[in-house]
């Protein structure tokens, strides 16, 4: 036997070699002393562990592409791994897997592939235990298997140096479980899929993130047409419910896919009425047989991986009704500091459980979402439930409060009373700010209105429509305008509110009024005016007149117009209202206007602008010039309608009031109409169009028949 000794000085490791082993690797152990491993032969194993690739696999081409581009890189500019990110369910594993398939053949030494199970509670492998599985797939065993991390990492980077091996590291949850598994020789590759975005590797490591998110409506039901075909291609509309129930998340549409697959008589409008009880879903989309393809449990993984505050922030977010949720009023809810709260959801965003929806927004996926509330209904109290949106909604209604006052400050309003929050109002300097803020919370806040209700926060379901109101007036989203102010009635009606009520009825009937549904609008509006009497509040029976009388007009009653706005007007001098005043001899001018009484409008329209500019109302100011137009225009003095909407149409930009802008743009276009250029009126009126269309006013089909005319 030939025995090979090593150069070593003193101090130095002996290692005696014996025989002739060609193949020999060296790896230090934790003393610091070397083990050497023959392994028998003169060639390694060639290991061949990619899970099988799915039969049915739709979109992510650009995934595949980006992967194809990574592997196409030098090895000395690449990407030592690349990490595929996302939700639990989204499928992950399913890209890595079937774009390894696609690739095998050029690594020729091999392909390994680790399930980590980072999230499983109990099943998770730490790093050591996962080069065990590696290690022993290339022929290390027994006494040969170190025991020391540095020492598996060591054997693992020597067995791997220099050879083409595609590592397929499955469901990460930590830097640390990857770190030894990096074979850190460049002719290997290394891709991780993980529901965490595994910052510590990116900056460390220089891996490379590929965030992975749920597919498309269309590519949702081209994968349940895969496996399900003529029955979900015959039944088109319960197709698109069903992948919009399953939130598009690949493994949701496959248990579904699969629901229907193994019940032949089960159709797919049957499965999307049990998946339409919302509180139900998750029951519905359960396998009962493999925890991987249930999808409750394999969102419960990343849940029970948070620490305590990061999953109370997870469960309460999914009480609130909202599509999303600010970090401010995410930190109200849960009742902590605004900069906790950005940490906090800064986790679940790390963890894949929470979406970012724009600059300090965010949002859940909708089967997540209903997972939060389950968490939240099973782990917190009844009264943490109603103290949470009881906070919110406070913060909700002093803050749209405080914007009304911003954005209508010389409107007159009833007096509402609503507890100071837990935490400030937004910053609102100027109207624009409050508007901003109003339409990015214009959804949550019709949410709010009517989870109040149902949970008989009846007060807050009020007070926040009528704060709405200012936001209402200028955007004029009108369908919300009808739906949240109906509910805050009902919850006026209930607190026995006579003023709130009169208040609702007034701005319920403008909504009506806008939609053109002119004689619902005057039964509100008569209802209002007897609330406004029976309560004694002269400026609202005042406001309620003026706009019965603005219905008159539109109805063609003009005769009773005039009377029924002067009678307003009265009321409005009475209680030195100027605002009110010029709201009124608006109206008048328009009354007078339809009469054909020209000269009776100008000195009031001219007296209403004096007001608006007075009060440095500049909506207002450039709805009278709108008005001034209209009837110069009438009056033939062409130019003067011209320069009246001109000076209009450039206001109601800067103010962004879409339609002052949308009324100018008709305007221009029935002047230029007029005067016979019929080219640049076109353009106007399909400018006032695309504002029109944007508002949802009816005023839209007016003008699509005009600028086809």
């Amino acid at each position: 036997m030939l025995t090979r000794k090593a150069n070593v000085g003193k101090g130095d490791t002996h290692n005696e070699l014996p025989g002739s082993a060609t193949n020999v690797v060296q790896a230090r152990d934790i003393t610091g002393g070397l083990h050497i491993h023959h392994i028998a032969g003169s060639e390694l194993p060639v290991p061949r562990q990619l899970p099988p690739d799915v039969r049915h696999f739709v979109d992510r081409e650009k995934h595949i592409a980006r992967l194809h581009v990574w592997l196409d890189t030098p090895h000395d500019r690449a990407a030592p791994a690349e990490v595929i990110a996302g939700t639990g369910g989204v499928g992950k594993t399913t890209l890595a897997a079937h774009w390894a398939h696609q690739v095998r053949e050029r690594f020729p030494d091999g392909d390994l592939y680790l399930d980590l199970r980072g999230y499983h509670v109990e099943r998770s492998l730490s790093a050591s235990e996962g080069l065990d599985h590696v290690l022993r797939a290339l022929g290390v065993a027994g006494e040969r298997l170190p025991v020391a991390l540095d020492a598996k990492a060591a054997l693992y980077r020597s067995m791997l140096h220099g050879r083409r091996i595609l590592v397929v590291l499955d469901n990460a949850a930590t830097a640390e479980q990857i770190r030894p598994l990096l074979p850190g020789s460049p002719t290997c590759r290394v891709v991780v899929t993980s529901r965490s975005h595994l910052t510590g590797l990116m900056i460390k490591e220089g891996a490379h993130r590929m965030p992975l998110d749920i597919l498309s409506p269309e590519r949702a039901i081209e994968l349940l047409e895969q496996v399900v075909g003529d029955r979900v291609r015959d039944d088109p509309t319960s197709t698109a419910k069903l992948a919009g129930y399953c939130d598009h998340l690949p493994l949701a549409l496959r248990v579904a896919a699969e629901r229907l697959v193994a019940s032949p008589h089960l159709t797919v409008a049957d499965l999307v009425e049990e998946l339409a009880e919302e509180r139900e879903r998750l029951n519905a989309l359960d396998t009962g047989d493999d925890e991987f393809t249930n999808v409750r449990a394999v969102f419960s993984w990343s849940y029970h991986s948070l620490q305590p505050d990061a999953a109370r922030m997870f469960r309460l977010l999914g009480l609130v009704s909202g599509p999303d949720i600010s970090s401010a009023a995410a930190a109200v809810l849960a009742g902590v500091t605004a900069l906790k709260a950005r940490r906090l959801l800064d986790k679940l965003v790390g963890a894949h459980l929470l979406q970012v929806n724009g600059p300090y927004r965010f949002r859940f996926h909708d089967l997540l979402r209903v997972y939060a509330a389950q968490c939240a209904e099973y782990e917190e109290s009844e009264t943490d439930h109603q103290a949470a949106l009881h906070r919110l909604f406070t913060w909700y209604a002093y803050s749209s409060e405080a914007a009304a006052q911003v954005i209508t400050p010389h409107f007159s309003r009833i007096p509402i009373s609503i507890p100071e929050p837990i935490a400030p109002a937004p910053a609102f300097p100027d109207r624009l700010t409050a508007l901003h803020w109003c339409g990015s919370e214009q959804a949550n806040l019709v949410a709010a209105i009517r989870q109040a209700a149902e949970m008989g926060e009846h007060t807050l379901a009020w007070q926040m429509p009528v704060a709405l109101f200012a936001f209402c007036l200028v955007r004029r989203p009108l369908a919300d305008w009808v739906t949240t102010h109906q509910v805050g009635l009902a919850s006026a009606r209930h607190d026995d509110d006579r003023l709130a009520e009169a208040w609702l009825q007034n701005s319920i009937a403008l909504a009506h009024r806008e939609l053109r549904q002119y004689e619902t609008a005057l039964k509100y509006f008569q209802l209002a005016l007897a609330g406004w009497r029976e309560t004694g509040v002269r400026w609202g029976e005042a406001w309620a007149l003026r706009d019965i009388g603005g219905v008159y007009n539109l109805l063609g009653r003009n005769a009773e117009a005039v009377a029924t706005l002067h009678e307003s007007l009265t009321i409005h001098l009475e209680e030195s209202d100027a605002w009110g005043e010029a709201t009124a001899l608006n109206l008048l001018a328009r009354a007078h206007h339809s009469l054909g009484e020209f000269d009776q409008a100008l000195p009031k329209l001219h007296r209403a602008l004096e007001i608006r500019r007075d009060h440095g109302d500049q909506r207002n100011v450039g709805n009278t010039l709108n008005d001034l137009s209209l009837v110069h225009d009438s009056l033939g003095q062409f130019d003067q309608a011209i320069a009246y909407a001109e000076e209009a149409l450039a206001i109601h930009r800067t103010v962004e009031y879409w339609h002052g802008e949308a009324i100018a743009h008709e305007r221009l276009g029935a002047v230029l109409d007029h005067t016979g250029h019929a080219e640049a009126a076109t353009e106007h009126w399909r400018a006032a169009l695309t504002l029109y269309n944007k508002l949802g006013d009816p005023q839209a089909e007016v003008i699509r028949i005009r600028s086809r005319g």
